[in-house]
Protein backbone atom coordinates (compact mmCIF):
# COMPACT_ATOMS: atom_id res chain seq x y z
CA UNK A 1 0.00 0.00 0.00
CA UNK A 2 1.71 3.34 -1.03
CA UNK A 3 1.91 6.21 1.32
CA UNK A 4 -0.96 8.40 -0.40
CA UNK A 5 -3.16 5.55 0.84
CA UNK A 6 -2.32 5.15 3.82
CA UNK A 7 -2.01 9.12 4.78
CA UNK A 8 -5.47 9.01 3.59
CA UNK A 9 -6.70 6.07 5.63
CA UNK A 10 -4.90 8.13 8.36
CA UNK A 11 -7.52 11.07 7.64
CA UNK A 12 -10.70 9.38 7.40
CA UNK A 13 -10.00 8.12 11.10
CA UNK A 14 -8.83 11.41 12.64
CA UNK A 15 -12.39 12.29 10.56
CA UNK A 16 -14.08 9.75 12.19
CA UNK A 17 -12.86 10.54 15.81
CA UNK A 18 -13.50 14.40 15.17
CA UNK A 19 -17.30 13.74 14.13
CA UNK A 20 -17.52 12.30 18.11
CA UNK A 21 -15.86 15.56 19.34
CA UNK A 22 -17.17 18.49 17.13
CA UNK A 23 -20.14 19.61 16.08
CA UNK A 24 -18.22 21.34 12.64
CA UNK A 25 -20.50 20.52 10.00
CA UNK A 26 -17.17 20.96 7.18
CA UNK A 27 -15.18 18.39 8.42
CA UNK A 28 -15.92 16.40 5.24
CA UNK A 29 -14.73 19.70 3.54
CA UNK A 30 -11.37 20.26 5.64
CA UNK A 31 -10.43 16.50 4.98
CA UNK A 32 -11.19 16.88 1.39
CA UNK A 33 -8.77 19.98 1.07
CA UNK A 34 -6.05 17.31 2.99
CA UNK A 35 -6.91 14.61 0.44
CA UNK A 36 -6.39 16.84 -2.79
CA UNK A 37 -2.82 17.55 -1.19
CA UNK A 38 -2.38 14.12 -0.47
CA UNK A 39 -3.14 13.02 -4.00
CA UNK A 40 -0.58 15.18 -5.87
CA UNK A 41 -2.12 19.16 -5.04
CA UNK A 42 0.40 21.50 -4.67
CA UNK A 43 -1.22 23.67 -2.26
CA UNK A 44 -4.66 24.62 -1.39
CA UNK A 45 -6.41 27.59 0.05
CA UNK A 46 -8.93 27.65 1.51
CA UNK A 47 -11.97 30.01 2.46
CA UNK A 48 -12.23 32.24 6.01
CA UNK A 49 -12.24 29.88 8.38
CA UNK A 50 -13.54 30.29 12.07
CA UNK A 51 -11.15 29.51 14.79
CA UNK A 52 -12.78 26.09 15.69
CA UNK A 53 -12.88 25.02 12.18
CA UNK A 54 -8.71 25.92 12.14
CA UNK A 55 -8.53 23.82 14.94
CA UNK A 56 -10.09 21.18 13.29
CA UNK A 57 -8.10 21.49 10.11
CA UNK A 58 -4.57 21.36 12.02
CA UNK A 59 -6.03 18.38 14.40
CA UNK A 60 -6.88 16.55 10.87
CA UNK A 61 -3.23 17.89 9.31
CA UNK A 62 -1.22 16.76 12.52
CA UNK A 63 2.37 16.63 11.19
CA UNK A 64 1.71 15.13 8.36
CA UNK A 65 0.75 19.03 6.64
CA UNK A 66 2.18 22.50 6.89
CA UNK A 67 -0.96 24.69 7.38
CA UNK A 68 -0.42 28.50 7.53
CA UNK A 69 -2.88 31.13 7.88
CA UNK A 70 -3.63 34.97 7.89
CA UNK A 71 -6.63 36.83 7.81
CA UNK A 72 -5.49 40.05 7.40
CA UNK A 73 -3.75 41.04 10.95
CA UNK A 74 -2.40 39.58 13.93
CA UNK A 75 -5.24 38.37 15.99
CA UNK A 76 -7.69 37.80 13.17
CA UNK A 77 -10.53 35.74 14.22
CA UNK A 78 -11.38 34.41 10.49
CA UNK A 79 -8.57 33.34 8.63
CA UNK A 80 -7.47 31.70 5.03
CA UNK A 81 -5.67 28.54 5.50
CA UNK A 82 -2.75 27.61 2.75
CA UNK A 83 -2.46 23.51 2.75
CA UNK A 84 0.88 22.10 1.74
CA UNK A 85 2.41 18.44 2.31
CA UNK A 86 6.22 20.36 2.53
CA UNK A 87 7.10 23.97 4.39
CA UNK A 88 7.43 27.24 2.34
CA UNK A 89 6.96 30.53 3.18
CA UNK A 90 3.84 32.41 2.29
CA UNK A 91 4.06 35.78 1.56
CA UNK A 92 0.41 37.62 2.41
CA UNK A 93 -0.52 38.07 -1.06
CA UNK A 94 -0.42 34.46 -1.81
CA UNK A 95 -3.48 34.85 0.68
CA UNK A 96 -5.50 36.63 -1.65
CA UNK A 97 -7.74 38.32 0.55
CA UNK A 98 -8.58 42.35 0.20
CA UNK A 99 -9.30 44.75 2.31
CA UNK A 100 -12.63 46.59 1.72
CA UNK A 101 -12.72 50.43 2.79
CA UNK A 102 -16.22 51.87 3.94
CA UNK A 103 -17.07 55.39 3.43
CA UNK A 104 -20.23 57.06 3.89
CA UNK A 105 -21.68 60.29 5.41
CA UNK A 106 -20.47 60.03 9.13
CA UNK A 107 -22.17 63.20 9.77
CA UNK A 108 -25.21 62.54 9.58
CA UNK A 109 -25.41 58.53 9.53
CA UNK A 110 -23.99 55.59 11.74
CA UNK A 111 -23.68 51.91 10.76
CA UNK A 112 -23.29 48.78 12.81
CA UNK A 113 -21.21 45.50 12.39
CA UNK A 114 -24.43 43.71 12.32
CA UNK A 115 -25.71 45.61 8.96
CA UNK A 116 -22.89 45.26 7.24
CA UNK A 117 -22.66 41.45 8.35
CA UNK A 118 -26.34 41.23 6.85
CA UNK A 119 -25.71 43.50 4.07
CA UNK A 120 -22.97 41.03 3.15
CA UNK A 121 -25.04 37.94 3.29
CA UNK A 122 -27.76 39.82 1.48
CA UNK A 123 -25.85 40.13 -1.39
CA UNK A 124 -25.78 36.25 -1.53
CA UNK A 125 -22.29 35.66 -0.08
CA UNK A 126 -21.34 33.15 2.43
CA UNK A 127 -19.96 33.59 5.47
CA UNK A 128 -17.03 31.99 4.62
CA UNK A 129 -15.93 34.53 1.39
CA UNK A 130 -15.55 37.17 3.79
CA UNK A 131 -13.44 37.70 6.98
CA UNK A 132 -13.33 40.17 10.00
CA UNK A 133 -15.64 43.16 9.96
CA UNK A 134 -13.61 45.84 11.93
CA UNK A 135 -13.89 49.26 12.85
CA UNK A 136 -11.95 51.98 15.17
CA UNK A 137 -14.75 52.88 16.94
CA UNK A 138 -15.18 56.06 15.47
CA UNK A 139 -17.20 55.37 12.14
CA UNK A 140 -14.86 53.95 10.35
CA UNK A 141 -15.60 50.17 9.18
CA UNK A 142 -13.42 48.05 6.83
CA UNK A 143 -13.64 44.08 6.10
CA UNK A 144 -11.84 41.62 4.40
CA UNK A 145 -12.74 39.43 1.62
CA UNK A 146 -11.87 36.76 -0.78
CA UNK A 147 -9.55 38.59 -3.64
CA UNK A 148 -12.49 36.64 -6.22
CA UNK A 149 -15.17 38.83 -4.52
CA UNK A 150 -13.70 41.89 -3.63
CA UNK A 151 -14.58 43.58 -7.57
CA UNK A 152 -18.53 42.07 -6.72
CA UNK A 153 -18.66 43.63 -3.57
CA UNK A 154 -17.50 47.09 -4.50
CA UNK A 155 -19.71 47.35 -7.64
CA UNK A 156 -22.88 46.13 -6.20
CA UNK A 157 -23.10 47.64 -2.44
CA UNK A 158 -24.29 51.42 -2.82
CA UNK A 159 -26.62 51.01 0.51
CA UNK A 160 -25.90 49.41 4.18
CA UNK A 161 -29.18 49.11 5.53
CA UNK A 162 -30.53 53.01 4.71
CA UNK A 163 -27.49 54.48 4.70
CA UNK A 164 -25.71 55.07 1.26
CA UNK A 165 -21.77 53.91 1.22
CA UNK A 166 -19.05 53.62 -1.47
CA UNK A 167 -16.63 50.68 -1.19
CA UNK A 168 -13.12 50.44 -2.02
CA UNK A 169 -10.36 47.94 -1.89
CA UNK A 170 -7.52 50.05 0.17
CA UNK A 171 -3.82 48.59 0.94
CA UNK A 172 -3.75 46.49 4.00
CA UNK A 173 -1.27 49.08 5.32
CA UNK A 174 -3.88 51.20 5.77
CA UNK A 175 -6.17 48.82 8.09
CA UNK A 176 -7.80 51.07 11.00
CA UNK A 177 -6.49 51.31 14.80
CA UNK A 178 -8.70 48.31 15.55
CA UNK A 179 -11.02 48.98 18.77
CA UNK A 180 -10.42 46.38 21.24
CA UNK A 181 -13.26 46.94 23.87
CA UNK A 182 -11.27 43.75 25.89
CA UNK A 183 -12.21 43.75 29.23
CA UNK A 184 -9.52 42.09 31.58
CA UNK A 185 -11.29 40.45 34.79
CA UNK A 186 -10.12 37.95 37.64
CA UNK A 187 -12.68 35.87 39.94
CA UNK A 188 -12.14 32.65 42.37
CA UNK A 189 -13.76 29.98 42.07
CA UNK A 190 -14.61 26.67 43.84
CA UNK A 191 -14.83 24.40 40.64
CA UNK A 192 -13.13 24.55 37.05
CA UNK A 193 -16.72 23.63 35.16
CA UNK A 194 -17.80 25.26 32.46
CA UNK A 195 -21.26 26.08 34.75
CA UNK A 196 -19.67 27.54 37.89
CA UNK A 197 -17.25 29.88 35.80
CA UNK A 198 -19.48 31.33 33.54
CA UNK A 199 -21.98 31.75 36.45
CA UNK A 200 -19.32 33.95 38.43
CA UNK A 201 -17.82 35.75 34.82
CA UNK A 202 -21.32 36.80 34.26
CA UNK A 203 -22.86 37.00 37.38
CA UNK A 204 -25.64 34.53 36.86
CA UNK A 205 -26.61 31.51 38.61
CA UNK A 206 -25.43 27.94 37.38
CA UNK A 207 -28.85 26.92 36.82
CA UNK A 208 -29.49 29.79 34.30
CA UNK A 209 -26.52 28.39 32.63
CA UNK A 210 -27.02 24.83 32.64
CA UNK A 211 -30.24 26.43 30.76
CA UNK A 212 -28.49 28.32 28.46
CA UNK A 213 -26.39 25.12 27.56
CA UNK A 214 -29.73 23.28 27.18
CA UNK A 215 -30.23 25.97 24.75
CA UNK A 216 -26.97 25.35 22.78
CA UNK A 217 -26.56 29.30 23.29
CA UNK A 218 -22.69 28.46 24.70
CA UNK A 219 -19.87 27.61 22.96
CA UNK A 220 -16.15 26.10 24.01
CA UNK A 221 -13.99 27.35 21.74
CA UNK A 222 -16.21 27.54 18.97
CA UNK A 223 -17.98 24.49 19.64
CA UNK A 224 -21.66 23.69 20.95
CA UNK A 225 -21.51 22.44 24.24
CA UNK A 226 -24.00 19.96 25.84
CA UNK A 227 -22.45 19.17 29.40
CA UNK A 228 -22.16 21.40 32.17
CA UNK A 229 -19.23 19.21 33.83
CA UNK A 230 -16.88 20.08 31.19
CA UNK A 231 -13.63 21.18 32.70
CA UNK A 232 -12.17 24.87 31.31
CA UNK A 233 -8.29 25.22 30.79
CA UNK A 234 -6.26 27.93 29.84
CA UNK A 235 -6.38 29.46 26.76
CA UNK A 236 -10.28 28.08 26.45
CA UNK A 237 -12.21 30.92 24.66
CA UNK A 238 -16.13 30.67 25.80
CA UNK A 239 -18.82 31.80 24.18
CA UNK A 240 -22.01 33.53 25.49
CA UNK A 241 -25.04 34.16 22.83
CA UNK A 242 -26.05 37.92 23.38
CA UNK A 243 -23.68 38.16 25.88
CA UNK A 244 -20.49 38.26 24.42
CA UNK A 245 -16.59 36.42 24.13
CA UNK A 246 -14.22 35.00 27.06
CA UNK A 247 -10.86 34.06 26.88
CA UNK A 248 -9.36 32.13 30.00
CA UNK A 249 -5.65 33.74 30.32
CA UNK A 250 -4.19 32.27 33.42
CA UNK A 251 -5.43 29.69 36.25
CA UNK A 252 -3.56 29.78 39.86
CA UNK A 253 -4.55 27.88 43.15
CA UNK A 254 -4.98 29.79 45.90
CA UNK A 255 -4.18 28.58 49.50
CA UNK A 256 -7.48 27.65 50.28
CA UNK A 257 -7.61 25.00 47.13
CA UNK A 258 -9.56 27.27 45.04
CA UNK A 259 -9.15 28.56 41.61
CA UNK A 260 -7.88 32.64 40.79
CA UNK A 261 -8.88 32.71 36.74
CA UNK A 262 -7.34 35.93 34.78
CA UNK A 263 -9.95 36.55 32.14
CA UNK A 264 -10.62 38.77 28.95
CA UNK A 265 -13.96 39.95 28.09
CA UNK A 266 -15.53 40.96 24.81
CA UNK A 267 -18.92 42.02 25.84
CA UNK A 268 -22.07 42.54 23.45
CA UNK A 269 -22.99 46.03 23.02
CA UNK A 270 -26.81 44.59 24.08
CA UNK A 271 -26.12 42.15 27.13
CA UNK A 272 -28.87 39.93 27.60
CA UNK A 273 -28.82 36.71 29.76
CA UNK A 274 -31.87 34.23 29.94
Amino acid sequence: MNENILLSEKIKKRVQFLRSQSDNEDISQLSGYLIQVCYGKEEILTNFLNPGARADLKELAQDDFYVQEFGGYDRAEKCRAIIRNDWEYQDVRNFQLKLINITYNHKFATITHSQILGTLIGSGLNLSSFGDIITDGKGNWQFFISEAMADFVCQEIKRIGKVAVNLNEVSLKQIVNIEDEVQNTKIVVNSLRIDSILAALINSSRSIIKKMIEKENIKLNWHKVDNSNIIVTVNDVLSVRHYGRIEISNITTTRKGKYRLEASLWLSKKKRIY
